[in-house]
């Protein structure tokens, strides 16, 4: 029943929401366990280390290294954005489900509920948490407000070296959100075209399609309407 064509709907800070799609329990279960191979092996490692030396011998350092451990999903998902480094490999992200910036606390509310849902359950209740709840959430999301997205190939669109926006950028077309990945991915294939070759009629036929799609109105260029768009999607979507 979970493979159908679930989505959850993200009020973003525009009040536009925006579907995406919940990440499945395969997918979710593959991230952990890449993450517990990680730890793993830094734990493997410290421990060969610790065998031709005398740093890891003293109760202190045994300490420290068992809090990094342990730390793991909340450093890594209040830095990450919502990402662990198994969540990154398979392009999942925890969400706010009101469409805000995923907090200290929402991290911390996610992973002490980690004992109970995974650690000490073995996963069991997490995973029945995650198939019973209808925006597939484990105890952790359900405390916390959030649940854990697939991220689409768009993803790399949002990366800063392409669109560094600023804190404050507001979006001008909220009309972007009708648009869907698929339709943004040809809007930067031919956009990233024109930049290459100069070839106008592309700006041309892509400005009319992107208006016949979403119903905008504008004045501007169609090279600064086309990037005001994909700018207007990245924040929408982050």
């Amino acid at each position: 029943m979970g493979s159908q064509e679930q989505t959850v709907c993200i009020e973003t800070a525009q009040n536009v929401n925006i579907a995406y799609k919940p990440a499945g329990l395969v997918l979710r279960i593959g991230a952990t366990l890449i993450d517990l191979l990680l730890l793993g092996g830094i734990f493997l490692l410290c421990l060969l280390i610790a065998l031709q030396s005398a740093l890891l011998k003293s109760l202190t350092a045994s300490i420290v290294l068992l809090v990094v451990l342990m730390c793991y999903h909340l450093v890594c998902e209040y830095f990450f954005r919502g990402q662990s480094i198994g969540k990154q490999v398979l392009h999942l992200r925890v969400v706010r489900l009101d469409g805000q910036k995923l907090t200290f606390w929402d991290c911390l509310l996610r992973w002490s509920l980690r004992l109970i849902d995974i650690s000490a359950s073995m996963g069991i209740f997490a995973m029945l948490s995650i198939i019973l709840s209808s925006k597939m959430q484990r105890l952790g999301d359900l405390a916390a407000g959030t649940t854990v997205i697939q991220e689409s190939r768009m993803s790399d669109f949002n990366r800063p070296h392409l669109y560094d926006l600023p804190e404050d950028y507001e979006v001008h077309f909220p009309q972007v959100a009708l648009l869907s990945d698929k339709d943004m991915s040809i809007i930067r294939e031919v956009f990233e075209t024109f930049q290459k070759n100069k070839e106008y009629a592309l700006l041309e036929s892509l400005s009319s399609r992107i208006k016949t799609l979403t119903g905008i109105e504008t004045d501007m260029n169609q090279q600064q309407f086309i990037e005001t768009v994909i700018k207007d999607y990245i924040r929408l979507t982050q």
